[in-house]
C-alpha cells in the first residue's frame, strides 16, 4: 500500500523557451515548454500573456489521461516586459536550467513513486509564480 502526498505546487525545469509576437493581433506571449520534478512523469507547457487591462487569469489545466499540464498566465504590460527583460538577459547562459515553482489553489495527489492521482481532468488558479535563475 503506498501513501498519498497532498501536494499544492508544481516544480518544473524551463527546456525551451520562445517568444512570440503576432503583428495583426499585436499579441506578445512566451511560452515556456518544462519538465517536472516533484512529479513523476510528464510535463508541463507554461504561456504567459501580455494583456494591457482587465482581470489577469492564471489557471492551470492538468490532463487525468495523458502526462501534461498547461498553465496560461497573464500578465500586464509591466510584469510582462521585466519578465521578458529578464529571460533574454539570461539566454546567453546554457549551462543551468531556470526552476518554476507554480503553487495552486487547489491540492493534487501523489504517491510515494511520485505518480500523480487524478480521476478527472483539473483546472485550477494559480496563487503565484516563483523563478529560481542561476546566476552562474
Amino acid at each position: 500500500m503506498s501513501e498519498w502526498l497532498h501536494i499544492n505546487a508544481i516544480e518544473m525545469l524551463v527546456v525551451k523557451a520562445e517568444y512570440k509576437y503576432e503583428l495583426a493581433n499585436a499579441l506578445e506571449k512566451i511560452t515556456l515548454s518544462c519538465e517536472l520534478l516533484n512529479i513523476a512523469r510528464g510535463r508541463c507547457e507554461v504561456t504567459f500573456l501580455k494583456f494591457a487591462k482587465g482581470n489577469f487569469n492564471r489557471k492551470l489545466f492538468i490532463s487525468s489521461k495523458k502526462a501534461i499540464m498547461t498553465a496560461d498566465i497573464e500578465l500586464d504590460e509591466k510584469k510582462f516586459n521585466n519578465l521578458n527583460d529578464t529571460f533574454f538577459k539570461y539566454s546567453n547562459q546554457k549551462s543551468k536550467k531556470v526552476k518554476i515553482t507554480l503553487l495552486m489553489d487547489k491540492a493534487v495527489a501523489t504517491n510515494s513513486q511520485g505518480i500523480l492521482s487524478l480521476d478527472n481532468d483539473l483546472t485550477t488558479n494559480l496563487k503565484d509564480v516563483s523563478f529560481n535563475i542561476p546566476i552562474f
